[in-house]
């Protein structure tokens, strides 16, 4: 974990299709891990054609840890959605998802379901039927694979599954805790949730990693999200988890990330 920060930190990005050529990735590696960071979380194109054991060495040369399998890029290659209203899409969905779950080799890792939830609009209540078909069919695999499926709870702009923390957490709750767990994200709390506070308490036996990312969608400290409470509350829950940081880039992602690492240590110096 990073100095003076209770939590490693993890980063969200993709994974470019030259990793293993690009002297451009390997400084930005070593340049992240010089900010503080213990690991990335990646998204990539199609995990099909790029073997894990390779991508956790290069990191590992790096200082650096493979921390979760961000699926949102995968899924908007690949054109899948978990609740998909055609039976036909929604199966072949699935079929790419316990791709995910076997891809992942670690079991400290996991699998993000966030835009791969899926975003169809049209029949909210039978995209969430169809969503809760899939985790039946992806629960046995994840147990199998020991691969934790981590549903990301996302605003009701972007997709009408799991938008709070309690209906994340209400989808998961029939399967193993080990493999069918939640993330919670402050960009995405900011908007859904009433009492951030008492929604992270509620569903605390169901999430290891927690996202932090700005109001505005930034990295932390480039918006006007109040993170000190949230770590109050980890705190006193005694949390023991991860911390990934998500959102879009204002200047470069180095710069951005060394600037909300060294944010993130303030607030919890100031906590």
């Amino acid at each position: 974990m990073s100095e003076s920060f209770p939590y490693p930190l993890a980063l969200q990005t993709a994974l470019p299709d030259d990793y293993k050529h690009s002297a451009e990735f390997a400084t930005q590696l070593d340049s992240l891990r010089a900010a503080g960071l213990w690991g990335l979380e990646l998204n990539i194109r199609d995990p099909r054609v790029v073997p894990f054991a390779g991508v956790e060495k290069l990191l590992r040369d790096h200082g650096l840890e493979f921390s979760m399998f961000a699926s949102g890029l995968t899924a908007k290659t690949l054109g899948v959605s978990l609740s998909s209203l055609d039976e036909d899409q929604r199966r072949q969905a699935v079929s790419v998802c316990s791709e995910m779950l076997a891809w992942v080799e670690r079991e400290d890792a996991g699998v993000i379901v966030g835009f791969l939830k899926g975003v169809d609009h049209t029949d909210p209540q039978k995209a969430r039927s169809q969503m809760r078909r899939s985790l039946d069919e992806l629960a046995p695999v994840a147990e199998r694979e020991c691969t934790a499926l981590v549903l990301e709870a996302t605003n009701r702009y972007e997709t009408p599954i799991a938008n709070s923390l309690g209906e994340a957490y209400e989808l998961v709750l029939p399967y193993p805790a080990d493999w069918m767990r939640i993330l919670p994200d402050t960009f995405h709390m900011n908007i859904e949730e009433q009492d951030l506070a008492a929604s992270l308490r509620e569903c605390a036996d169901r999430f290891s990693l927690i996202h932090f990312s700005e109001n505005n969608r930034f990295l932390p400290g480039y918006g006007g999200f109040a993170f000190a409470p949230v770590l109050r509350v980890l705190r006193e829950m005694r949390y023991h988890g991860r911390v990934g940081i998500e959102g879009n880039t204002r200047h470069d992602l180095v710069t951005d990330t060394r600037d909300a690492v060294a944010y993130l240590k303030e607030v919890h110096r100031e906590v």
